[in-house]
């Protein structure tokens, strides 16, 4: 039972890579639209905040997802 578990798991893990890296380019590719909608208007600081956090997030994911395998 715990080495099918074991077969499950090692076989889906390129998956979640995979997946890990696809949102990470989503995420960055929202994030710098959020900061170029906040930066045409002027009176938006929590767009341009927003944005700049899902842009260092999907950095993060794609750094991860491409090390992890």
């Amino acid at each position: 039972m715990e080495q099918r578990i074991d077969n499950v798991l090692e076989s889906s893990s390129s998956q979640l890579y995979l997946f890990s890296v696809g949102l990470g380019i989503v995420l960055v590719i929202l994030g710098i639209s959020l900061l170029l909608a906040g930066k045409r208007s002027k009176g938006k600081m929590g767009k341009t905040n927003t944005g700049l956090i899902c842009t260092v997030i999907g950095i993060i994911a794609i750094v991860s997802g491409t090390v992890q395998m």
